[in-house]
This record gives structure tokens, sequence and C-alpha cells, in this order.
């Protein structure tokens, strides 16, 4: 009797679950970081001081075009209300291959390669947690996500814990002039991010 061949297949592979933490154990709180979120939505995110120094104030960030690229880090559930992500932000990279504007940055898929092929050579479990650009600002009203910024994160950065960080570069007061914000999906919108600096 002959057996019939099985179908070819794919089955999506399962991620493994984020480690409990608690936010007390993420390590000492580092100095603090004026104008952002305390409260947010379902994503809780810390950075570690050098990337709060990259990102508000030493990277020489472009006063004519827009820059970005990705953050990577920790990913955790916090033990104390599961239903809230942890993410520690330990690394920051500019991105390579984009496309920039003064009002407009476009990644391209020598971008995210790049990026790809940067998280593998560390081989340290760092998640990709993200993406931050920048945007050249010069008023309040300016100060945040665009439709395009929101309908890249929607469509490339998909899990629930990923967020985008938004650098608010003032060409006439940089770097005094830069506000940082975090951003993290919440059913159809991206909404703040609770923010901590850690030594």
């Amino acid at each position: 009797m002959m057996r019939a061949k099985k179908a070819f297949g794919v089955s999506p592979i399962e991620e493994p679950p984020a480690p409990l933490r608690t936010k007390s154990a993420l390590g000492p709180r580092g100095r603090a970081w004026p104008g952002v979120a305390r409260e947010g939505g379902p994503v809780d995110v810390f950075v570690r001081d050098h990337v709060r120094d990259s990102l508000g104030v030493s990277w020489g960030f472009s006063r004519e075009v827009e820059e970005g690229g990705f953050l990577f880090g920790e990913v955790h559930r916090d033990a104390d209300a599961p239903s809230r992500w942890l993410v520690v932000v330990t690394e920051v990279i500019r991105a390579e291959h984009t496309e920039e504007a003064p009002d407009a940055l476009v990644f391209s898929p020598e971008s995210f390669a790049s990026m790809r092929r940067h998280a593998e050579a560390k081989r340290d479990g760092a998640s990709i947690l993200g993406w931050f650009h920048t945007h050249l600002v010069a008023g309040p009203e300016d100060r945040g996500l665009s439709v395009v910024d929101r309908d890249l994160h929607f469509s490339t950065f998909r899990r629930p814990w990923q967020v985008a960080a938004l650098v608010c570069v003032d060409p006439a007061r940089d770097p005094e002039g830069r506000e940082v914000s975090f951003f993290a999906r919440q059913g159809d919108f991206l909404v703040p991010c609770a923010v901590e600096v850690l030594a």
C-alpha cells in the first residue's frame, strides 16, 4: 500500500514570550530627561544614559534634512502589570541608504538590510525595538508624528512593543532645543510612551 505524500506547508514560528521583569530590576535611574512623558500608553521606554546623550545632545543632526535610524535593546513584560511592555533601548544606530529631505525621510530596502546585518552581527540577543527620526521644527504645532510616520510604523514595525522615537530639532537652538518623544501603538493609534533614563 502506498502512502499519500504530505503536502508542503509553512507554519509560523512562535516567538518565545518576553520575560517578566519589574521596573526596579532594570537598574538604577540616571539623569532626568526634561520634557519627556512620565506616563503613557501600553509601553514604558527606558533608555540607557549614553542613548539619551546621543539622541538628545551629542549627535550632530542635520539642520536642513530629516535623518533617522534604528533602536535596539531588550523587551520585557512588566511583572507588576503583565499587560504592559517594558523596552530598554541599549543602542541606537543611524540608518544607511536613506533618502533625506527637509520634511521627509525614506528608508530604502538597503536601509533595512543593513539594520538586519547589524542585528545579526551583534549576537547578543538584542531585539529591534523600532526606529527614530528627526523633525526640523519651528514651533509646538510641529512636534508630533506625521501621517507618513504613522503609516511607516504600522506597516513595518508590527510588534506591539516596537516604538517610534521622534527627535525634534529646532535648527536655531540645536542641541539645546531638542525634544525627544517615544510613541507606541495602542489600537489604531500611536500614543506617547512614558520614558525614563537608566544609568
